[in-house]
């Protein structure tokens, strides 16, 4: 018989344990989901002749649905890197394009400094959508189809009254004000 003592017994015993831990670690159900990665292109003017990286900011907007546990849900800075300029149309143009981390299933918002100014979009990312998001200076959007607006978001139907608590644009408010003294 083998005599286990001093030091001729502990790896034994820890190669023993990591044996028992590992067996113990089966894969979940949600390691079977999709990982969804976002394609992001941006195009934008060249500023003195420069193309200089371009921080796009991701951040959730409404998480749906199940997501693999690698997926993330919370805001994070794509940073694109930028080539050019080009010449397109006349314009000193530079474009750059990367790839997000595994993204939750939902509403995200895209937003990026362009030459032009601030754009953002929304979009509804899931495993068998369009995942092509396109923020192109001067252009609205992110080149696809876009998720559904917030209600607050949304003008009311001709002849329909505002959602309460709702401001009505300038044009609803002077013809209410016509009503009201007519």
């Amino acid at each position: 018989m083998m005599k286990l003592n001093g030091f001729g017994a502990r790896p034994w015993l820890a190669a023993a344990a990591a044996t028992v831990l590992l067996a113990g670690c089966g894969g979940s159900q949600n390691d079977a989901l999709p990982l969804i990665k976002a394609s992001v292109s941006v195009k934008t003017f060249s500023m003195g002749g420069m193309c200089e990286t371009i921080p796009v900011r991701i951040v959730p907007v409404e998480l749906r649905g199940e997501a693999n546990k690698y997926a993330n849900n919370r805001t994070m800075v794509l940073e694109v890197a930028m080539e050019g300029p080009t010449d397109e149309n006349g314009a000193p143009t530079c474009n750059g394009s990367g790839e997000t981390l595994p993204l939750a299933p939902g509403d995200w918002e895209f937003s990026a400094p362009l030459a032009s100014g601030s754009t953002k979009c929304t979009r509804d990312i899931q495993a068998g959508g369009d995942l092509s998001i396109r923020l192109v200076d001067g252009a609205e959007g992110c080149g696809g189809p876009q998720a559904a607006p917030a209600a607050e978001d949304v003008a009311p139907a001709e002849g329909e009254a505002p959602a309460e608590g709702a401001v009505p644009a300038e044009g609803e408010a002077a013809s209410a004000e016509a009503s009201a003294a007519g």
